[in-house]
Protein backbone atom coordinates (compact mmCIF):
# COMPACT_ATOMS: atom_id res chain seq x y z
CA UNK A 1 0.00 0.00 0.00
CA UNK A 2 2.68 2.17 0.53
CA UNK A 3 4.13 2.90 -2.92
CA UNK A 4 0.27 3.43 -3.74
CA UNK A 5 1.68 6.80 -2.15
CA UNK A 6 4.60 6.77 -4.54
CA UNK A 7 2.28 6.82 -7.28
CA UNK A 8 0.24 9.30 -5.99
CA UNK A 9 3.43 11.64 -5.86
CA UNK A 10 4.77 10.87 -9.29
CA UNK A 11 1.41 12.36 -10.62
CA UNK A 12 2.09 15.43 -8.57
CA UNK A 13 5.79 15.32 -9.59
CA UNK A 14 3.77 15.50 -12.77
CA UNK A 15 1.57 18.68 -12.26
CA UNK A 16 4.69 20.27 -11.28
CA UNK A 17 6.67 19.81 -14.15
CA UNK A 18 3.85 20.93 -16.62
CA UNK A 19 3.37 23.79 -14.08
CA UNK A 20 7.14 24.31 -14.80
CA UNK A 21 6.54 24.14 -18.37
CA UNK A 22 3.65 25.80 -18.74
CA UNK A 23 5.27 28.56 -17.07
CA UNK A 24 7.55 29.26 -20.06
CA UNK A 25 4.31 30.14 -22.37
CA UNK A 26 2.52 32.09 -19.12
CA UNK A 27 4.68 35.36 -20.03
CA UNK A 28 3.20 35.29 -23.92
CA UNK A 29 -0.21 34.46 -23.34
CA UNK A 30 -0.34 37.91 -21.08
CA UNK A 31 1.47 39.42 -23.38
CA UNK A 32 -1.07 38.68 -26.50
CA UNK A 33 -3.68 39.55 -24.05
CA UNK A 34 -2.36 42.79 -22.91
CA UNK A 35 -2.16 43.55 -26.83
CA UNK A 36 -5.87 42.13 -27.71
CA UNK A 37 -8.68 42.07 -25.20
CA UNK A 38 -10.81 39.37 -26.26
CA UNK A 39 -14.53 40.50 -26.01
CA UNK A 40 -16.77 39.74 -22.96
CA UNK A 41 -18.61 36.54 -24.53
CA UNK A 42 -15.09 34.86 -25.78
CA UNK A 43 -13.19 35.80 -22.19
CA UNK A 44 -16.55 33.46 -20.46
CA UNK A 45 -16.08 30.99 -22.71
CA UNK A 46 -12.19 31.16 -22.00
CA UNK A 47 -12.95 31.00 -18.06
CA UNK A 48 -15.80 28.14 -18.00
CA UNK A 49 -13.08 26.05 -20.08
CA UNK A 50 -10.39 26.62 -17.57
CA UNK A 51 -12.60 25.80 -14.98
CA UNK A 52 -14.19 22.78 -15.95
CA UNK A 53 -10.38 21.51 -16.29
CA UNK A 54 -10.07 22.62 -12.70
CA UNK A 55 -13.26 21.07 -11.37
CA UNK A 56 -12.94 18.06 -13.14
CA UNK A 57 -9.21 17.55 -12.54
CA UNK A 58 -10.45 17.51 -8.35
CA UNK A 59 -13.46 15.70 -8.82
CA UNK A 60 -12.27 13.26 -10.58
CA UNK A 61 -9.31 12.13 -7.89
CA UNK A 62 -11.86 10.61 -6.02
CA UNK A 63 -12.44 7.94 -8.45
CA UNK A 64 -9.14 5.49 -7.31
CA UNK A 65 -7.42 5.49 -3.97
CA UNK A 66 -4.46 6.55 -5.75
CA UNK A 67 -6.38 9.55 -7.45
CA UNK A 68 -5.73 12.42 -4.49
CA UNK A 69 -3.29 12.54 -1.15
CA UNK A 70 -6.44 12.55 0.99
CA UNK A 71 -7.57 8.99 -0.26
CA UNK A 72 -4.06 7.37 0.32
CA UNK A 73 -4.03 9.28 3.85
CA UNK A 74 -7.07 7.22 4.59
CA UNK A 75 -6.31 3.70 3.31
CA UNK A 76 -3.15 4.62 5.53
CA UNK A 77 -5.19 5.34 8.39
CA UNK A 78 -7.48 2.88 8.37
CA UNK A 79 -4.91 0.12 8.09
CA UNK A 80 -2.93 1.63 10.85
CA UNK A 81 -5.72 2.23 13.03
CA UNK A 82 -7.72 -1.44 11.96
CA UNK A 83 -5.07 -3.82 10.88
CA UNK A 84 -7.93 -6.11 10.62
CA UNK A 85 -9.75 -4.09 8.26
CA UNK A 86 -10.40 -5.66 4.91
CA UNK A 87 -13.68 -3.60 3.45
CA UNK A 88 -11.60 -1.28 1.57
CA UNK A 89 -9.77 -2.42 -1.68
CA UNK A 90 -8.95 -0.73 -4.77
CA UNK A 91 -11.72 -2.09 -6.41
CA UNK A 92 -14.69 -1.68 -3.80
CA UNK A 93 -13.53 2.09 -3.61
CA UNK A 94 -13.71 1.99 -7.18
CA UNK A 95 -16.97 0.81 -7.04
CA UNK A 96 -18.08 3.43 -4.22
CA UNK A 97 -17.07 6.14 -5.18
CA UNK A 98 -17.31 6.09 -9.31
CA UNK A 99 -20.89 6.79 -9.36
CA UNK A 100 -20.51 9.54 -7.26
CA UNK A 101 -17.38 10.70 -8.80
CA UNK A 102 -19.60 10.84 -11.94
CA UNK A 103 -22.70 12.10 -10.97
CA UNK A 104 -20.64 15.32 -9.57
CA UNK A 105 -18.89 15.65 -12.90
CA UNK A 106 -22.29 16.06 -14.63
CA UNK A 107 -23.46 18.47 -11.73
CA UNK A 108 -20.39 20.76 -12.12
CA UNK A 109 -20.84 20.71 -15.85
CA UNK A 110 -24.52 21.47 -15.97
CA UNK A 111 -23.54 24.28 -12.94
CA UNK A 112 -20.76 26.03 -15.40
CA UNK A 113 -23.29 25.38 -18.20
CA UNK A 114 -26.00 27.23 -16.56
CA UNK A 115 -23.28 29.94 -15.41
CA UNK A 116 -21.69 31.30 -18.06
CA UNK A 117 -22.84 29.10 -21.43
CA UNK A 118 -26.67 29.62 -21.36
CA UNK A 119 -27.70 32.53 -23.57
CA UNK A 120 -24.31 32.84 -25.01
CA UNK A 121 -24.40 33.48 -29.01
CA UNK A 122 -20.90 32.12 -29.52
CA UNK A 123 -20.51 31.48 -33.67
CA UNK A 124 -17.98 29.35 -34.25
CA UNK A 125 -17.26 29.73 -38.24
CA UNK A 126 -15.10 27.58 -40.88
CA UNK A 127 -12.17 30.40 -40.22
CA UNK A 128 -12.19 29.49 -36.28
CA UNK A 129 -13.01 25.81 -36.99
CA UNK A 130 -9.72 25.96 -39.16
CA UNK A 131 -7.83 27.69 -36.72
CA UNK A 132 -8.35 25.53 -33.67
CA UNK A 133 -7.60 22.52 -35.58
CA UNK A 134 -4.11 23.71 -36.44
CA UNK A 135 -3.12 24.78 -32.88
CA UNK A 136 -4.51 20.92 -31.85
CA UNK A 137 -2.51 19.48 -35.02
CA UNK A 138 0.74 22.00 -34.03
CA UNK A 139 0.28 20.48 -30.54
CA UNK A 140 -0.14 17.33 -31.63
CA UNK A 141 3.05 16.64 -33.80
CA UNK A 142 5.27 18.39 -31.37
CA UNK A 143 4.68 15.26 -29.55
CA UNK A 144 6.24 13.36 -31.73
CA UNK A 145 5.96 9.11 -32.96
CA UNK A 146 5.33 7.09 -29.12
CA UNK A 147 9.16 5.48 -27.94
CA UNK A 148 9.81 2.10 -26.59
CA UNK A 149 10.48 3.71 -23.08
CA UNK A 150 6.45 5.17 -23.10
CA UNK A 151 5.62 2.03 -24.12
CA UNK A 152 7.30 -0.18 -21.67
CA UNK A 153 5.62 2.32 -19.20
CA UNK A 154 2.24 2.26 -20.60
CA UNK A 155 2.56 -1.94 -20.38
CA UNK A 156 3.64 -1.83 -16.85
CA UNK A 157 1.10 1.04 -15.87
CA UNK A 158 -1.79 -1.59 -17.51
CA UNK A 159 -0.66 -4.54 -15.47
CA UNK A 160 -0.26 -2.93 -12.47
CA UNK A 161 -3.88 -1.33 -12.57
CA UNK A 162 -4.83 -4.96 -13.31
CA UNK A 163 -3.13 -6.21 -10.34
CA UNK A 164 -4.54 -3.55 -8.02
CA UNK A 165 -7.83 -4.08 -9.44
CA UNK A 166 -8.69 -7.86 -8.89
CA UNK A 167 -6.28 -8.51 -5.85
CA UNK A 168 -9.56 -9.24 -4.05
CA UNK A 169 -12.56 -7.43 -6.02
CA UNK A 170 -15.37 -9.07 -3.68
CA UNK A 171 -17.40 -10.09 -6.18
CA UNK A 172 -15.09 -12.54 -7.43
CA UNK A 173 -11.82 -14.75 -5.65
CA UNK A 174 -9.50 -12.49 -6.16
CA UNK A 175 -5.26 -13.49 -7.68
CA UNK A 176 -4.25 -13.31 -4.02
CA UNK A 177 -6.51 -15.89 -2.92
CA UNK A 178 -6.05 -17.91 -6.21
CA UNK A 179 -2.20 -18.58 -5.07
CA UNK A 180 -3.38 -19.16 -1.59
CA UNK A 181 -2.19 -16.56 0.54
CA UNK A 182 -5.27 -14.67 1.17
CA UNK A 183 -4.59 -11.40 3.08
CA UNK A 184 -0.81 -12.23 3.13
CA UNK A 185 -0.60 -9.61 -0.08
CA UNK A 186 -1.80 -6.25 0.28
CA UNK A 187 -1.86 -3.19 -2.54
CA UNK A 188 1.81 -2.76 -1.73
CA UNK A 189 2.98 -6.11 -3.50
CA UNK A 190 2.12 -5.28 -6.75
CA UNK A 191 3.41 -1.83 -6.61
CA UNK A 192 6.66 -2.34 -5.69
CA UNK A 193 7.17 -5.37 -8.14
CA UNK A 194 6.47 -2.68 -10.62
CA UNK A 195 8.29 0.11 -9.73
CA UNK A 196 11.83 -2.56 -8.79
CA UNK A 197 11.19 -3.33 -13.04
CA UNK A 198 11.48 0.23 -13.85
CA UNK A 199 14.71 0.24 -12.19
CA UNK A 200 15.61 -2.50 -13.76
CA UNK A 201 14.25 -2.95 -17.22
CA UNK A 202 15.46 -1.29 -19.93
CA UNK A 203 14.26 1.52 -21.81
CA UNK A 204 14.58 -0.29 -25.20
CA UNK A 205 14.28 -4.30 -24.77
CA UNK A 206 15.88 -4.32 -28.34
CA UNK A 207 18.59 -2.76 -27.00
CA UNK A 208 19.85 -4.53 -23.83
CA UNK A 209 22.36 -1.82 -23.22
CA UNK A 210 20.26 1.10 -23.02
CA UNK A 211 19.85 2.99 -19.64
CA UNK A 212 16.71 1.52 -17.46
CA UNK A 213 13.40 2.67 -17.84
CA UNK A 214 13.78 4.81 -14.31
CA UNK A 215 17.22 6.47 -13.42
CA UNK A 216 17.09 6.84 -9.52
CA UNK A 217 18.40 10.40 -9.92
CA UNK A 218 15.65 11.58 -11.79
CA UNK A 219 13.39 10.24 -8.68
CA UNK A 220 16.03 12.03 -6.13
CA UNK A 221 15.80 15.17 -7.76
CA UNK A 222 11.45 15.19 -8.67
CA UNK A 223 9.99 13.11 -5.86
CA UNK A 224 8.06 15.24 -3.90
CA UNK A 225 9.41 14.14 -0.67
CA UNK A 226 8.08 16.35 2.27
CA UNK A 227 4.83 14.59 1.12
CA UNK A 228 6.45 11.20 2.04
CA UNK A 229 7.51 12.85 5.71
CA UNK A 230 3.66 14.20 5.76
CA UNK A 231 2.38 10.84 5.32
CA UNK A 232 4.66 8.80 7.47
CA UNK A 233 3.80 11.86 10.23
CA UNK A 234 0.50 11.34 10.36
CA UNK A 235 0.78 7.51 10.61
CA UNK A 236 3.02 8.17 13.52
CA UNK A 237 0.97 10.73 14.97
CA UNK A 238 -1.99 8.32 14.94
CA UNK A 239 0.14 5.33 16.47
CA UNK A 240 1.45 7.80 18.85
CA UNK A 241 -1.67 8.76 20.08
CA UNK A 242 -3.38 5.22 19.89
CA UNK A 243 -0.24 3.64 22.30
CA UNK A 244 0.08 7.00 24.74
CA UNK A 245 -3.63 7.12 25.55
CA UNK A 246 -4.65 9.85 23.95
CA UNK A 247 -6.89 8.33 21.93
CA UNK A 248 -8.82 6.97 25.16
CA UNK A 249 -8.93 10.53 26.60
CA UNK A 250 -10.31 11.81 23.45
CA UNK A 251 -12.63 9.65 23.08
CA UNK A 252 -14.45 10.20 26.44
CA UNK A 253 -14.41 14.04 25.63
CA UNK A 254 -16.32 13.29 22.27
CA UNK A 255 -18.90 10.74 24.03
CA UNK A 256 -21.13 13.52 24.55
CA UNK A 257 -21.85 14.02 20.81
CA UNK A 258 -23.64 10.91 20.86
CA UNK A 259 -26.78 12.32 21.22
CA UNK A 260 -26.41 14.12 17.76
CA UNK A 261 -27.90 11.81 14.77
CA UNK A 262 -25.14 10.71 12.73
CA UNK A 263 -26.46 12.41 9.42
CA UNK A 264 -26.12 15.72 11.54
CA UNK A 265 -22.59 14.80 12.49
CA UNK A 266 -21.95 13.97 8.45
CA UNK A 267 -23.58 17.01 7.20
CA UNK A 268 -21.23 19.49 10.10
CA UNK A 269 -18.20 17.39 9.06
CA UNK A 270 -18.78 18.41 5.20
CA UNK A 271 -19.22 21.67 5.78
CA UNK A 272 -16.70 22.36 8.38
CA UNK A 273 -13.90 20.25 6.02
CA UNK A 274 -14.94 22.00 2.72
CA UNK A 275 -14.50 24.91 4.52
CA UNK A 276 -10.48 24.47 5.52
CA UNK A 277 -9.50 22.86 3.11
CA UNK A 278 -10.12 25.87 0.99
CA UNK A 279 -7.10 27.41 3.25
CA UNK A 280 -5.40 23.86 4.49
CA UNK A 281 -3.65 21.66 2.17
CA UNK A 282 -6.45 18.80 1.50
CA UNK A 283 -3.86 16.12 2.18
CA UNK A 284 -2.89 18.04 5.49
CA UNK A 285 -6.30 18.46 6.66
CA UNK A 286 -6.77 15.07 5.92
CA UNK A 287 -3.36 13.85 7.88
CA UNK A 288 -4.63 16.16 10.88
CA UNK A 289 -8.36 15.12 11.13
CA UNK A 290 -8.80 11.26 10.12
CA UNK A 291 -7.07 9.61 13.79
CA UNK A 292 -9.48 12.44 15.49
CA UNK A 293 -13.07 11.27 13.41
CA UNK A 294 -11.95 7.78 13.95
CA UNK A 295 -11.75 8.14 17.91
CA UNK A 296 -15.00 10.38 17.52
CA UNK A 297 -17.03 7.54 15.88
CA UNK A 298 -15.35 5.07 18.04
CA UNK A 299 -16.61 7.02 21.47
CA UNK A 300 -20.02 7.72 20.24
CA UNK A 301 -20.75 4.04 18.52
CA UNK A 302 -20.48 5.02 14.66
CA UNK A 303 -19.04 2.76 11.96
CA UNK A 304 -15.22 5.04 11.23
CA UNK A 305 -15.81 4.47 7.68
CA UNK A 306 -18.84 6.80 8.03
CA UNK A 307 -16.80 9.86 9.39
CA UNK A 308 -13.69 8.87 7.85
CA UNK A 309 -15.12 8.62 4.74
CA UNK A 310 -16.63 11.87 5.00
CA UNK A 311 -14.09 13.87 5.54
CA UNK A 312 -12.00 11.87 3.38
CA UNK A 313 -14.54 13.35 -0.07
CA UNK A 314 -15.40 15.93 1.38
CA UNK A 315 -10.99 17.11 1.25
CA UNK A 316 -11.19 17.35 -2.16
CA UNK A 317 -14.32 19.65 -3.08
CA UNK A 318 -11.68 22.38 -2.70
CA UNK A 319 -12.40 24.97 -5.49
CA UNK A 320 -12.50 28.53 -4.61
CA UNK A 321 -9.02 29.65 -3.43
CA UNK A 322 -5.87 28.68 -5.88
CA UNK A 323 -3.81 27.73 -3.07
CA UNK A 324 -6.14 24.88 -2.37
CA UNK A 325 -5.02 22.32 -4.69
CA UNK A 326 -2.73 21.38 -7.12
CA UNK A 327 -5.19 21.78 -10.02
CA UNK A 328 -6.38 25.46 -8.95
CA UNK A 329 -2.72 27.09 -8.75
CA UNK A 330 -2.02 25.45 -11.99
CA UNK A 331 -4.79 27.27 -13.78
CA UNK A 332 -4.75 30.09 -11.80
CA UNK A 333 -0.98 31.23 -12.56
CA UNK A 334 -1.24 30.30 -16.48
CA UNK A 335 -4.52 32.14 -17.21
CA UNK A 336 -5.36 36.01 -16.36
CA UNK A 337 -7.80 34.39 -14.08
CA UNK A 338 -8.85 36.65 -10.73
CA UNK A 339 -8.96 35.05 -7.72
CA UNK A 340 -12.87 36.34 -7.67
CA UNK A 341 -13.69 34.60 -10.67
CA UNK A 342 -12.55 31.00 -8.90
CA UNK A 343 -14.74 32.16 -5.41
CA UNK A 344 -17.56 33.39 -7.58
CA UNK A 345 -17.87 29.85 -9.69
CA UNK A 346 -16.91 27.81 -6.79
CA UNK A 347 -18.96 28.49 -3.77
CA UNK A 348 -22.50 27.34 -5.24
CA UNK A 349 -20.57 24.30 -6.34
CA UNK A 350 -18.95 23.41 -3.31
CA UNK A 351 -22.68 22.65 -2.15
CA UNK A 352 -23.44 19.66 -4.61
CA UNK A 353 -21.35 17.41 -2.22
CA UNK A 354 -22.89 14.10 -2.49
CA UNK A 355 -23.51 12.85 0.95
CA UNK A 356 -21.55 9.99 1.81
CA UNK A 357 -23.62 8.23 4.14
CA UNK A 358 -25.59 6.34 0.55
CA UNK A 359 -24.40 2.67 1.85
CA UNK A 360 -23.31 0.95 -1.26
CA UNK A 361 -19.86 -1.43 -0.60
CA UNK A 362 -19.25 -0.89 2.53
CA UNK A 363 -21.81 -1.45 5.66
CA UNK A 364 -21.82 1.47 8.19
CA UNK A 365 -23.86 -1.20 10.87
CA UNK A 366 -20.50 -2.99 10.98
CA UNK A 367 -17.76 -1.69 12.68
CA UNK A 368 -14.31 -2.52 10.92
CA UNK A 369 -12.93 -5.93 11.82
CA UNK A 370 -10.42 -5.17 14.33
CA UNK A 371 -13.42 -3.98 16.19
Amino acid sequence: MKFCYSIHLFKYSSLTESKQVNNIEKEEKRTNSNKKQDDPKTEEVRLVLLLSVCYAANIGGLGTLIGTGPNLVFKGMLAELHPASTEVTFTTWMMYNTPGMVLCVLIAWFYLWMLYVRGQKIRVNNESKEKIFAIISERYDTLGSITPHETSVLVLFSILVCLLVFRDPKFMPGWEALIGLPKKIGDSAPAMAVAFLLFFLPSNLRDLNSPPILKWKSVQAKLPWGIIILFGGGFGLAHGAKESGFSDLLSVKLSSLSILPPGVLVAIICFTISILTEIISNTTLATIMLPVLNQMALSIGVNPLLLMLTCTISCSFSFMLPVATPPNAIIYENSNMKTMDMVFAAKPCQKLQIDPKIQQQFSYEVFPRSH
